[in-house]
Formats: structure tokens, sequence, C-alpha cells
């Protein structure tokens, strides 16, 4: 399976609603892809436990496994715009040994045992649109304590690291705790943004992966889906794609990584150092401790 390349999809859906034509339009375009993705993350599709049974099997177009992540429920008046699902093709489900809800309706792994490559866990995280949440969903990812050499975290993280060349709401700016969270976390399964690695080559010039389709003063565009891998897989390279907004699904991009099933012989240093982490006292000694070689401990909320 693993041979050449391991590729993977994922797509905010804003809503599957139980007559919603967005499972036929995202089959349509799914396999009329020249290499169709073996593992698809999808965030947002409001779905309940109900939901996932009925008209999330209009989603299943693959016959192979579909590992759902159900909206969170609240009360009947409550409308709630979370929910994450992983989908895995015919040909790789049975590689899923484990799989796991990590906090309702945001985050969810499953774990895949390939021969001769190991064991392979793939994260697909729902972030919301508040610093603070998002800290508490980044530190219950390291507490979940992966314990996989090739790790990959993908789906829509609602923050950005990189300036947008436009205004972007505040909101979705990392603030102290987040930050601390955040570099805890990559510092720990040691991750790299794959799209600002040399070892991913750039299939399209659109650097995107959102856009509210407005003009002028209100137009609002940011990257705040993306493919974080570990060292391993960074060793390995690929491609990587914004592919073309398709407002039947969302107003996001489907974003695509394709990973070698090889290490392709680059040699060169990918993950640079942030000098934020020194910025904040537990930040710094979870940076002390790494370099140390002893094990990290996640940031404690106090203070």
């Amino acid at each position: 399976m693993f041979e050449k390349t391991l590729t993977l999809t994922s797509l905010n859906v804003r809503g599957l609603g139980s007559k919603s034509p967005k499972p036929k339009a995202i089959k349509i375009w799914l396999t009329s892809l020249p290499s169709p993705p073996q593992i698809l993350l999808i965030q947002e599709h409001h779905l309940g436990i109900e939901g996932t049974r009925s008209t999330g099997k209009g989603l299943e177009y693959w016959k192979g496994g579909a590992f759902w992540n159900p909206r969170i429920q609240m009360g009947p008046t409550q409308r709630m715009s979370d929910g994450t699902a992983i989908l895995v093709e015919r040909k790789t489900a049975p590689l899923v040994v484990d799989s796991e809800i990590l906090m309702e309706g945001r985050a969810q792994f499953i774990k895949l045992q390939v021969a001769g490559n190991g064991m392979f866990t793939i994260v697909n995280v729902y972030a919301t649109q508040t610093s603070k949440n998002r800290a508490l969903l980044w530190k219950t990812i390291s507490k979940a304590e992966l314990d996989s050499d090739n790790t990959i975290i993908g789906g829509d993280f609602n923050h950005q690291e990189e300036t947008s060349r436009r205004g972007i709401a505040g909101r979705r700016q990392m603030h102290r705790r987040e930050a601390a969270s955040w570099h805890h976390m990559t510092l720990q399964y040691g991750l790299t943004n794959a799209w600002c690695s040399d070892s991913f080559r750039k299939m399209s010039k659109k650097a995107f992966t959102f856009d509210n389709g407005r003009l002028g003063a209100n137009s609002v565009i940011s990257r705040i889906d993306k493919f974080m891998v570990s060292q391993d897989l960074d060793s390995r390279g690929g491609r990587i794609e914004s592919a073309i907004t398709i407002r039947k699904f969302s107003d996001h991009s489907p974003f695509i990584i394709s990973i070698w099933g090889q290490a392709t012989g680059i040699d060169k240093p990918t993950c640079y150092f942030d000098t934020s982490l020194l910025e904040e006292e537990k930040s710094k000694a979870a940076l002390l401790q790494a370099w140390a070689g002893d094990s990290l401990t996640p940031p404690s909320d106090q203070g």
C-alpha cells in the first residue's frame, strides 16, 4: 500500500444535512481525481449519532472503514457546528488496528499497522475559533501520547501561524496559552508543517485554504487547514496541494497531501527554531526537557 504514496485529503464540509446534496457531490469529485485519496478527513459535518448512521452512509462510497465523531449533543435549540469523520478506502481499511475519539466533535485518530513501515497514527482535528479552547485541544492531543513514529495531524486548525496577506479575524490568532500548548504538542511529536517544508512539492500556486468569497475590504483569505507530519514522514517528502475551492462543498479548499512510501534521501533541516518558545517559562521548560531527552509534561492550566 505504501510502496509508492499515501494520499490524504482534508475537507471542511460545512454541514451535511439529511437532504444535503453534498455527499453525492463530494463522491463525484473524489472519484474524478486521477489518484483518489486512501483516507479522507472530514470536519464540521454537523451530524449527531443518528445522522452518521443515515446521512453519513452517503459518503461511505469506498466500501471501506468509516470512523465518525458525532457533533456534541446539547439542547434542541442550540445549533452546534462541529463533528469529524475519518473515511478509509476498502484496501486500506484492514490495516486499521485502533481508533479513538480524543474530544467529542473536535478530534479523533486512527492507527494503521503497515508491514515494513510500522505504525501510522492519523489525527483529524476541527479546532474552535477561540484560542482558549484550541489550547485545550492541543493539550488533549499531547496527553493522548499517541506513541507512533509516523504521525500525521490534519484538518481545520482554525488558527494561523503565518501572517495573512489580508486581515484575519483576531480570534484566529494564537494567544499565549494556546502558543504554549501548540509548541508543546509539536515538540512532543516532532511535527513539521508540511506546507512549509522543503520536502513537499507544492502542486499549485494557491497558497490559502479558506476564502469567504467576498470582495474588497470584506474579503478574508487564510491558510487554516494544514497537515502536520512527524520527522520520519517529512524526510520521505511528497506532494501537497490546496485545491480549487468548490462552493458546493464549502468555503474551504480540499487540502491534499501525498507522502512517498520511502525516504527521498533529502538530508536538510526543515524544522526551524521558533524564538517565541523562549518567551514563556512553561514552553521554555518543555524545550529544555526535550533537549535533555527527558519526557515532556503538558503545560499546566494553572497561571
